[in-house]
């Protein structure tokens, strides 16, 4: 028996486009989509009167440094050696709370920027995601 050739192409369309929105909803990292953080080789100082973080690791670093107060937040990639000066006294930085991640470039961290996930993120017990599209925070 012949099959119009309209409704092949509408399953074989419809097949193509629910197949790529399942794909789209599906958020857990596939294989290869994790790294572990880069805390153990960045280091963080006090230079000249202001706080600076410098990457120690091979690779570049995606530093986020945000204030839990959401009034000040840092996002760059920090190349091996190089040194980012965050431009505040360390006093500053003592009397507010901050957290930190540092995952590869490329990479966000798997737990979001909450008070709720603050003792995670302290703790390093995060891993890092490949980033995709636009920032979960």
């Amino acid at each position: 028996m012949k099959r119009p050739f309209g409704l092949v192409a509408a399953c074989v369309l419809a097949s193509a486009v629910l197949g790529r929105l399942h794909a789209a909803t599906n958020l857990a990292p596939g294989p290869g989509d994790t790294r572990l953080h880069l805390e153990a080789c960045t280091k963080w100082t006090e230079q000249q009167g202001s706080f600076t973080f410098t990457n120690e690791c091979s690779e570049p670093v995606a530093l986020v440094f945000v204030e839990l107060g959401g009034l000040r937040r840092f996002d760059r990639v920090i190349k091996p050696k190089e040194r980012f000066d965050i431009k505040l006294p360390e006093q500053v930085i003592n009397m507010t709370s901050w957290l930190f991640t540092a995952c590869p470039a490329g990479y966000v961290p798997s737990v979001p920027f909450t008070v709720e996930e603050q003792a995670l993120i302290v703790a390093g017990q995060y891993e890092c995601i490949r980033r995709r599209g636009a920032s979960r925070w």
